[in-house]
């Protein structure tokens, strides 16, 4: 009975990482390795580099890729911008409301992007209500939402809630003896945050940074929203053979 017993509690979560590892890499590992192979291979299978001279070659996907690596930058930098002195009021400064702030500032996650994209194009946009109010009262209006800037606009404010949260708990993380030891040795205010509390929550804010930049190179829905045809994503859909029926 024992021994049974035994064998069924250690049964359970063998079962559960053998599940977990085969849906891994049923859906996971066996998709990225093909395209990974295919991209390197010719017909006949043997190792080539062309695939990648062939895309480069053309004008359209260069300008393309570029365009991404632009926009998915300076969408991280403009996410850690936010990202960060949220997460450094809410976590250092005990007030009323920081959990709150916390909590909303993830719920961007929650929407797809290219809905956020709409959104901005009400408020922000050429005929948006912020221009509006800009050419009524003061005669001029700003390009929030034109070409890439506004790409990067809607891409920032969807997706700094990756750098927030995981830039929070890196800040919960940090000893505070560190801390300590940098005040009684003098170090105050953003010399204290840029010298000590930054570089020890540094694993944190590449991980949340990492993603935003990723997500934002590979998203779709944003630039076809905004009208964006010159970017990876949107340029590669262009490029799609179509059938006929």
């Amino acid at each position: 009975m024992n021994y049974s017993g035994h064998s069924r509690l250690h049964a359970g979560p063998v079962l559960t990482a053998l599940l977990v590892f085969g849906f891994l890499l049923l859906f996971l590992a066996i998709p990225v390795g093909t395209v990974f192979y295919s991209a390197f291979v010719n017909a006949d299978g043997s190792f080539t580099m062309g695939h990648f001279g062939a895309f480069f070659k053309q004008p359209l996907m260069q300008e393309a890729f570029f365009n991404s690596l632009y926009v998915a930058g300076w969408s991280a930098l403009l996410a850690s911008l936010i990202a960060v002195p949220l997460a450094y009021l809410t976590v250092r400064f005990d007030f009323r409301g920081a959990l709150l702030i916390q909590t909303l500032g993830v719920l961007p996650l929650i929407m797809p992007p290219f809905v956020g994209a709409v959104a901005m194009q009400l408020i922000f946009g050429r005929s948006g209500s912020v221009n509006l109010l800009l050419q009524d009262w003061f005669g001029f209006t700003l390009p929030f939402m034109e070409g890439l800037n506004g790409v990067i606009f809607v891409e920032a404010l969807h997706y700094f809630p990756f750098i927030l949260m995981n830039l929070v708990v890196a800040l919960r993380n940090i000893d505070g003896a560190m801390e300590e030891a940098a005040l009684n040795l003098g170090s105050r205010g953003f010399r204290l945050f840029r010298r000590v509390i930054f570089p020890l929550a540094l694993p944190g804010y590449v991980a949340g940074a990492s993603l935003v930049f990723v997500k934002v190179f590979d998203d779709l829905g944003t630039p076809l929203v905004l009208g964006t045809t010159n970017m990876l994503a949107r340029s590669s859909c262009s490029l799609q053979p179509r059938t006929t029926s």
